[in-house]
């Protein structure tokens, strides 16, 4: 039987296998099972955003705006920028992807926390860079200054997810900020912000400020439509940023793959921010009634500021979610914790009810 793998690129050949991959064996789920381990948002889009879906259909036959025009006024109007400081992409992960196809060369290194969100590992992999994972602390936070103590002459990328995926775990942005002016100049430092909008402590901020006072070092500050929005099949992403880096980043074809309907919804999506403010508050109460009900059945839960929580109890984690699959529960076992997603009410009560039900055994 011929050997296929020969015909890969060299990087590719010892990339060792994803644990996205591993964790998400199908992502297709009847109607009647609880998705509580994609950290999907079930309230769905904006009104405003649905109205302009729904009409947007109608012409799916046409190529979308290569350049995402209307998208990007939005965007520049909500946070005060320029176009020139926009990219936009099919979702954060084709972003993700641009970093390793415009920056990476083999032989780069790579800082990522560990865990954190793993395509980053994923895409180092991919173009031959040797990911350097910095353990989070006991706490399961990040651990900045052995991050910092991590950087080499070899360093291309710093990657910080805040909130981090999977802990849930936000760094304050006072201190954030910081740190990355710490950094030095020849490392791109990469914040991934899917989850900030769903974060309630006060005096919180994007890193997009540093991007608006013409920050000096590289910056990208990567964004998505997916969570708080509700608009994940959608796949719609951009990344903010300066704008000599954006045009680093316009070469990659990935700039251009964004939906004629992605484009409009998400349009239409960032000027509903009353919207945006209900489900931050609808997921903040139920991160509460969550974790103390996790805590109450003696689980180990870690603070987050996500729409997820990261907890560990006593029993085995890939125990507890294959037991609670046998109650159309989905949620996530990584790295020996387990996982779940804030939903609606309702499916975050049964959740409660049936993790009470195992753990009473």
């Amino acid at each position: 039987m011929f050997d296929y793998s020969n015909l890969l690129r060299d990087s590719m050949k010892i990339k060792p296998a994803s644990k996205r991959a591993a964790r998400q064996k199908s992502s297709s789920t009847p109607d009647d099972i609880f998705r509580m381990n994609y950290n999907e948002s079930p309230f769905g889009p904006s009104p405003k955003a649905m109205e302009v879906l729904t009409n947007a259909c109608k012409k799916s036959y046409e190529y979308p705006d290569w350049f995402s025009i209307e998208l990007k006024k939005n965007i520049v109007s909500f946070y005060g920028l320029d176009i020139s400081n926009i990219v936009t992409g099919s979702g954060a992960s084709a972003l993700i992807c641009m970093l390793g196809e415009i920056f990476i060369n083999k032989g780069d290194e790579f800082i990522i926390g560990d865990p954190s969100y793993e395509a980053f590992r994923d895409v180092a992999y991919d173009y031959g860079a040797a990911p350097i994972l910095v353990p989070l602390t006991e706490n399961l936070d990040y651990d900045l200054d052995a991050m910092l103590r991590a950087v080499t002459p070899k360093t291309k990328m710093l990657i910080i997810c805040n909130p981090n995926n999977p802990t849930g775990a936000f760094v304050d942005s006072e201190k954030l900020e910081e740190f990355i002016k710490k950094i030095p100049e020849h490392v791109i430092t990469v914040i991934d912000e899917a989850y900030l909008e769903y974060v309630t402590k006060e005096n919180t901020y994007s890193m997009v400020k540093l991007i608006k006072a013409n920050y000096a070092k590289p910056l990208i500050v990567l964004k998505t439509f997916s969570k708080i929005y509700g608009m994940a099949g959608l796949r719609i992403g951009y990344a903010v940023t300066s704008p000599d880096l954006a045009d680093c980043m316009c070469k990659s074809s990935h700039a251009w793959n964004v939906s004629r309907i992605g484009q409009l919804a998400a349009s239409a999506a960032i000027t509903d921010q009353e919207y945006i403010h209900n489900i931050r508050d609808v997921i903040a109460k139920e991160r509460i009634k969550v974790s103390n009900a996790l805590k109450d059945m003696g689980c180990k839960v870690y603070e987050s500021q996500a729409n997820f929580i990261l907890f560990k109890c006593s029993v085995d984690s890939l125990e507890v979610s294959s037991k609670l699959a046998e109650d159309k529960i989905l949620i996530g076992a990584p790295c020996g914790y387990n996982r779940v997603s804030l939903a609606l009410p309702g499916m975050n009560d049964k959740f409660i009810s049936c993790m009470k039900k195992i753990l009473s055994k």
